[in-house]
């Protein structure tokens, strides 16, 4: 008897953690050079810009991470040598576990909260490099309740 309740408890425990939301910050960045970076930075359209790039798969999406385990300077990383990245987007949003599985609906998800207005642009950081006169970006988007 002792062990049938054990079991249910994991099994409704196991299902609670399924549909429990939890706050991740995913990093997009460009591979390729953005020509409007400084446009988009300063944009009051950033967010929809933004999302035209996910749909189009402009921006990749090169990691998540539990918001409470995340650090700006993770994304300022990608600016710097060895990488190449002169673009990179963090959007903050809530996930459920099953749209963690899928890279599609992560794409999905942040595209959704861009277009839905969900996040706001709280940050912008350009790195203007003096050597190639390049400009570097990184935009910060996070939910409203918590902007």
């Amino acid at each position: 008897m002792l062990i049938n309740k054990f079991l249910y408890y994991r099994q409704c425990t196991f299902m609670i953690n399924r549909q429990t939301m939890y706050t991740y910050t995913m990093t997009f960045v460009s591979p390729e050079p953005v020509s409007d970076i400084g446009a988009i930075s300063h944009s009051p359209d950033a967010s929809q810009l933004v999302a035209q790039k996910i749909a189009q798969r402009m921006l990749e999406l090169a990691d998540f991470n539990w918001t409470t385990e995340y650090s700006f300077d993770n994304s300022l990383s990608y600016l710097q040598a060895p990488y190449t990245i002169s673009f990179v987007v963090e959007v903050r949003v809530t996930l459920d576990m099953l749209t963690l599985q899928d890279r599609e609906a992560i794409y999905k998800r942040c595209f959704e909260a861009l277009v839905k207005h969900e996040v706001l642009l709280t940050k912008s950081h350009c790195i203007e490099n003096e050597d190639t006169d390049k400009i570097k970006c990184i935009l910060c988007f996070d939910m409203q309740s918590a902007a």
